[in-house]
């Protein structure tokens, strides 16, 4: 009994795991939403230019899992133009570091979920955040949903503390900004052809 135990797990160990390619276009309906709360204003960048990849095993999510999501920094849009413009060029100094960059993807729960058409999973997340030229690690709560088995949506939520990736806040009166940015992330990635 314990041979044939032995054989079944060197078969299910030797078996290939079948992960597919998903593929983050820039454009609508994706999406990167930071909030900045200070206490005297509000406010939000946003920008749909996000593209990258992602290559998961869809009947066994944690066991393989790879993400690459890149944003374009210089398109973020506060909705007041000024203010953009000290954004990009004093703080998160764009020229210089025009990307920000999501790499890695180890899920730490629930290991081993399926995505199911139709049935969102909660995962709890972490991997590399380049920002500003620093890279951290960084978790994340990631919502995906299987619509179909050609298209995974997904939204993640993060905090990014701006001492920890040396932005510097800003100290002009018309903008003011959180020490802690909360950072959205919307998507929907497609089947790689």
């Amino acid at each position: 009994m314990k041979r044939l135990a032995w054989m079944i797990a060197a078969i299910a160990a030797a078996t290939p795991v079948v992960a597919a390619e998903f593929v983050v276009k820039a454009g609508a309906p994706n999406k990167v939403v930071f909030i900045s709360k200070a206490a005297t204003e509000t406010f939000d960048g946003k920008t749909d230019r996000i593209e990258g990849r992602i290559v998961v095993d869809p009947a066994s999510v944690g066991d393989s899992v790879t993400v690459q999501l890149e944003v374009d920094l210089a398109s973020l849009e506060t909705g007041i133009g000024k203010r953009n413009q000290h954004m990009r060029k004093n703080h998160l100094e764009t020229e210089k570091y025009p990307k920000a960059v999501f790499t890695g993807a180890a899920v730490l729960q629930p290991k081993g979920a399926t995505l199911t058409p139709g049935k969102t999973i909660e995962f709890e997340c972490e991997g590399s955040f380049t920002l500003h030229g620093v890279t951290k690690r960084l978790r994340a709560k990631v919502d995906v949903t299987a619509r179909d088995e050609r298209t995974l949506a997904f939204r993640a939520s993060f905090k990014v503390p701006l001492a920890d990736y040396k932005i510097e806040r800003p100290k002009f009166l018309f903008l003011k900004l959180g020490e802690v940015q909360d950072v959205v992330v919307e998507g929907v990635a497609i089947a790689a052809p």
